[in-house]
């Protein structure tokens, strides 16, 4: 049985006419899958369009274990802000944090 993965799980509303580049910013060579590679225990990001007609996206971050978020998110913080102020700015409408949790096979969620 493979390890579980501590996951962040959020929604974005993307603004009319930003799909492209919001898909840009957070596909597997983006700013923001870069941007993570920097922390220890960064797994991948996984971004799906749950609608496209309201341009509703899920974007989860993965991680091999949630110390190494935690560290990842002290060490950056103000770069952190920063950035997610300029894509909220630009690119999104609203945003939802859904969660952070283990998942540990693809379908059981455990809470973090």
């Amino acid at each position: 049985m493979p390890a579980p993965r501590f996951v962040v799980d959020r929604r974005f509303w993307v603004r009319e006419g930003k799909r492209a580049e919001f898909e840009i910013v957070f596909g597997p060579d983006g700013i923001w899958s870069r941007f993570l590679r920097q922390g220890e225990g960064y797994i991948a990001t996984e971004v799906k369009c749950e609608s496209v007609s309201d341009g509703r996206y899920r974007v989860r971050d993965f991680w091999s274990w949630h110390r190494g978020f935690e560290i990842f998110r002290e060490r950056f913080a103000e770069f952190s802000g920063r950035l997610d102020r300029m894509i909220a700015e630009g690119l999104v409408e609203r945003q939802e944090f859904v969660g952070a949790y283990y998942e540990a096979d693809g379908d059981d969620w455990v809470s973090a």
